[in-house]
């Protein structure tokens, strides 16, 4: 919802930042353009225009309007061009790079003093944390944007401001704040007929638990949604209005809305509105314990979960949901020949209507019956799967940490090995001595034999420490939090994968360094869970640069560093951070959304199972922490973990 902002907000601009046409009109003038402030007001025009429907294409036009302006020198154009692709980077999902951008664009109109590019700025940056759910971060570039809208009395900017506290302060749970600036935003509403506004009003009144308030905000938000085709928002409103009347407990009026919300708008991809409408489907046919719609609704429900990972699945389902289709018309033109039948035989006598109805009673039963054996048959088919999957996964790890453990064991015993086989022949040459009689050349072999000695007992201590640290580290978790080294653990598991994968290939070499904060200290965690993510992130570090160093001349160094610190999170609290950060290949723009997602990987068929960065999102998450990743594609990636202490 919050891409209706941008829209609004442009315009409200000053005519010399934004200026609107239809797409196909504004082409043409950029072909028959002269001047170039023309082409750069066009530019703008046609990104902003393309930001919703095509962000690629709005993206192409930016970046063609920031090398015009760069070209000419004109620091105005090269801000607000600067300011477009933030937007771009905004919808598209990038959102510390949007951050980044957007500053960039800011700080040149605060040089200019142009206050449409500093309320633009802040706002763009407020959204990209807002969409993130950083929005405690987005909170201070919202009020100042509101700041100066009010200043300069620009209602529609109020307006978008408004909104994006509103927001902030629902996601806080901040709820009478919420409220007051969604009605601050409602008062422009009448100005610019955007049913966005309404939409957040309802729903926070739907969280205060205020229904009749939020039933008639919904209901408002709907004409003019549709009068603008903002479609997504009248799908919103469909299933809110869905949600109030499942409260009350009217499952009729809540199934017609939710059916509207799936179905009146059969051309549009909203995938989300279309999931949350199937699952608000299936919960009132559960409530209606009419299990054929139910499971009808679930698999539809499902069909859309899984859009994000399998196209075949996709089909099959949608294959599975249109043979349902099919059955319910079976079933409804039986239950119109049943009733045509009533009609016709109830003269016949209550009893026969009796067994009748009795016979049918059975065969529903029978159906519901063989559908929740259905479902638990599939359900248990992906339980196993997953099972056997996460065990690869861990067998894998176990395997990388045998053989970084065996290399850190050799050095110890090779030691101990050299100076057993030097001690031996200090002893053959002390008796040789003392035959001669030489007893103070005898002495300083002694001397010698007890040094060794020393090292040999220094060394079998080193390796016993070896041993119990990772019988400490790889014995079967028993999820109690204990007091950890943080940064002996990261120093642990770093050394064990370079040695792991030196193991599996003796010519890969690359540099690693550590850094260490000292205040970071033990922390309550669950050693076993947090090793395995820190491992995992270590392995994939020092895959990228051994891939990039295949592909790469003899310039190239490969590196791969851990840093540890203590920190001071936004909400208060202390917590520590573990980045590791390597200079390999880095990670694609187009994928970057997805690295957590179970079951996907970038590696060959046969490498990696998909699930490593998976688990260690879900340790993190246990742990009331977050993880998050930092890339640039050819140049490397950092991996940053927060835990809270």
């Amino acid at each position: 919802m919050l891409g209706v902002f941008l829209l609004l907000y442009n315009q409200y601009c000053c005519s010399q930042f934004v200026y609107f046409e239809s797409k196909s009109d504004s082409r043409k003038q950029l072909q028959e353009a002269k001047q170039d402030t023309t082409k750069l007001r066009l530019y703008v025009a046609l990104s902003t225009s393309y930001l919703f429907s095509n962000p690629d294409t709005g993206m192409e036009y930016a970046q063609e309007g920031l090398a015009l302006a760069k070209k000419i020198n004109n620091l105005k154009w090269t801000a607000y061009t600067t300011l477009c692709i933030g937007q771009c980077l905004v919808v598209m999902g990038n959102y510390p790079k949007a951050i980044e951008t957007a500053n960039q664009g800011l700080i040149v109109c605060q040089q200019l003093k142009d206050n449409a590019g500093i309320i633009q700025g802040n706002l763009i940056i407020s959204w990209a944390y807002t969409d993130q759910g950083e929005y405690a971060q987005g909170i201070p570039y919202a009020k100042k944007a509101l700041y100066d809208a009010k200043h300069s009395k620009d209602d529609g900017n109020i307006e978008i401001a408004s909104v994006h506290l509103a927001n902030q302060n629902k996601g806080l749970n901040r709820l009478d704040s919420a409220l007051y600036y969604a009605k601050q935003a409602l008062s422009f509403y009448h100005n610019t007929g955007w049913a966005g506004v309404l939409l957040h009003v309802a729903s926070i009144y739907f969280q205060l638990h205020r229904y009749d308030s939020a039933l008639y905000y919904y209901r408002e938000s709907i004409a003019p949604s549709i009068a603008l085709d903002v479609n997504v928002d009248a799908v919103d409103a469909y299933s809110g209005i869905a949600k109030i009347y499942q409260q009350f407990r009217n499952i009729d009026s809540s199934i017609y809305y939710a059916n509207k919300a799936l179905r009146e708008f059969p051309l549009l991809s909203y995938i989300k509105g279309r999931l949350a409408a199937a699952n608000l489907l299936a919960e009132n046919y559960q409530l209606k314990e009419n299990s054929d719609s139910t499971l009808k609704y679930l698999k539809l429900s499902i069909v859309y979960k899984d859009s994000l990972y399998s196209e075949e699945r996709i089909k099959t389902l949608q294959n599975i949901t249109f043979s349902e289709k099919l059955r319910q018309q079976d079933l409804q033109h039986e239950k119109e020949q049943y009733q045509n039948n009533i009609k016709t035989y109830v003269l016949l006598g209550g009893l026969l209507a009796a067994i009748f109805i009795a016979s049918l009673l059975y065969r529903n039963n029978l159906q519901k019956q063989k559908a929740k054996r259905t479902v638990e048959k599939a359900y248990g088919e992906l339980k196993s799967t997953q099972s056997q999957l996460i065990q690869s996964e861990k067998m894998a790890s176990l395997g990388e940490l045998t053989a970084g453990i065996a290399h850190e064991i050799q050095n110890p015993l090779n030691f101990v090995n050299n100076f057993s086989d030097v001690s031996n022949e200090l002893l053959d040459e002390m008796k040789e001595e003392l035959a001669k009689g030489n007893i103070g050349d005898a002495m300083a072999i002694a001397d010698d034999v007890k040094q060794n000695l020393e090292k040999i007992n220094h060394h079998g201590k080193r390796a016993d420490g070896i041993v119990k640290g990772m019988l400490q580290h790889s014995r079967t978790s028993s999820s109690q939090k204990e007091m950890t080294d943080i940064n002996s653990l990261a120093d642990e598991y770093l050394r064990l994968a370079y040695h792991g994968l030196r193991a599996k290939d003796n010519s890969f070499n690359a540099k690693f360094e550590t850094d260490f904060d000292p205040a970071v200290g033990k922390i309550n965690i669950i050693p076993q869970e947090i090793g395995r993510v820190i491992l995992n992130l270590i392995n994939n570090a020092f895959y990228s640069v051994s891939e990039r160093k295949k592909q790469s001349d003899n310039d190239y160094e490969p590196s791969v560093t851990i840093t540890t610190r203590s920190i001071q999170p936004p909400l208060g609290g202390r917590g520590i951070q573990i980045r590791v950060s390597d200079n390999g290949s880095g990670i694609p723009q187009k994928i970057l959304d997805k690295i957590f997602q179970p079951f996907f990987t970038t590696k060959p068929t046969g490498q990696g199972t998909g699930l490593g960065l998976s688990l260690a999102y879900d340790i993190i998450k246990a742990h009331g922490g977050e993880i998050k990743v930092e890339t640039k594609e050819g140049e490397g990636s950092e991996f940053m973990i927060r835990l809270p202490i």
